[in-house]
């Protein structure tokens, strides 16, 4: 029994020492050793580029990273010089396609042992993103107290809106280009002492992620701010009239100051100061007929859209043809050619007691406003007016 168990441990022993001579065809040129890896690798995307970053932790022997993307088609070759603490590997990988990508990063010592793989994902944006993104709009631009107002439409930043740049010139003459954050509810951006009747350019910024090492843009846009412009190119615009005093006033009727008018219009009188305050006025009423009566103003406007505005007082039964109108040049069409204004409204009777007749400019125009009517039938016909008014929307 003890021979059998000497037999058994010799045979065990043999094994053994096979299988370590086994071992050791497949270490024969030494021992294999792996240099520290990669670690926290970091893909942050970019325009055509991305930027890797990881961390080296652990092995000061490390003198070089590769990177290889594209399946091992493209690779880059990184020195490293390690300090003596934890040290940040950031690189960046230009002149990429716009699509997604799998990195790997390989760290390396002196003498070529090499670390384990380190891979990392990410997506190339380029000029299809771009081209893909909305500007945040907004639901009014508008002037209060010398300020430009902007009141912007609520977003969800979550779709990547980081913030807008505006470009526009203060009231001093000083060109500004300032970027504001984007707020998702309720946002406003005032442009202190903005210049009157001048344009702003804006456009949005996006990333498309958080970690994002760029920032995308939207093209520019420009945009004009609603405007009061009433008094910078209106004289005389009522609340109230003013009468002319070098023309005859019998009490009650004359003539607009500052305010041209045809012999049709001026017959019967401009100006009404029936009970105190002037109006501005057409009428007749059993004294004869007016056949294209016109009372305007003429004055250049920069390009813009635009609303000249009459707030009526008063409407004496329904008048036969009378608009309020806005032509270029420095007349204003018969109520036959209205169609050739470059906009319109009709006044009919006290069921609308504003008017507003909207216009386009598409360059600096010389334009006159005012109103023109034909009063026949009935005989008696009046149209009162308390002020008028001149906007710029956009």
């Amino acid at each position: 029994m003890r021979i059998l168990s000497y037999i058994i441990g010799a045979l065990l022993l043999l094994t053994a020492c096979r299988k370590q001579d086994d071992y050791k065809k497949f270490i024969k040129d030494g021992e294999i050793l792996y240099t520290g890896k990669a670690d926290s690798l970091l893909v942050r995307a970019g325009r055509n580029r991305v930027q890797l970053s990881w961390l080296l932790i652990s092995d000061p022997k490390i003198s070089q990273s590769k990177i290889y993307w594209n399946n091992r088609q493209d690779s880059m070759l990184i020195a490293i010089k390690r300090t003596s603490g934890v040290d940040t590997i950031r690189v960046f990988i230009d002149k990429l396609e716009e699509r997604a990508y799998t990195f790997e990063v390989y760290n390396f010592d002196k003498d070529g042992n090499t670390s384990v793989r380190t891979e990392g994902n990410g997506f190339v944006y380029g000029k299809m993103y771009e081209d893909a993104l909305l500007t945040r709009a907004f639901s009014g631009a508008e002037m209060k107290d010398g300020n430009a107002k902007i009141s912007w439409m609520n977003i969800d930043t979550t779709g990547g809106i980081i913030g807008m740049q505006i470009q526009y010139t203060s009231a001093d003459m000083v060109a500004h280009d300032t970027i504001i954050k984007a707020e998702p509810e309720d946002q406003v951006t005032l442009l202190n002492n903005y210049l009157s009747m001048s344009t702003f350019r804006y456009r949005t910024l996006y990333k498309p992620d958080p970690l994002a090492v760029d920032t995308f843009y939207t093209s520019f846009e420009e945009k004009a701010v609603k405007e009061d412009i009433t008094l910078k190119y209106i004289r005389n615009p009522g609340a109230p009239f003013d009468k002319d005093p070098n023309q005859p006033f019998g009490g009650r009727f004359g003539q607009l100051k500052d305010w041209s008018y045809n012999s049709e219009a001026g017959r019967n009188g401009t100006y009404d100061e029936i009970g105190g305050p002037g109006k501005f006025t057409l009428w007749i009423w059993d004294n004869g007929t007016i056949t294209n009566g016109k009372i305007y103003q003429t004055f250049t406007l920069p390009a813009g859209d635009y609303r000249f505005e009459a707030d009526i007082q008063n409407i004496d039964n329904s008048l036969e043809n009378t608009y309020l109108a806005v032509a270029s040049g420095n007349a204003l069409p018969d109520v036959e050619q209205i169609g050739a204004a470059l906009g319109s409204a009709r006044i009919v009777n006290n069921n609308n007691k504003y008017a507003s007749a909207g216009f386009h400019l598409s360059a600096t125009t010389t334009v006159t406003v005012g109103m023109v009517g034909t009063f026949t039938s009935p005989a008696e016909q009046t149209i009162r007016v308390n002020k008028v008014l001149l906007f710029r929307d956009k």
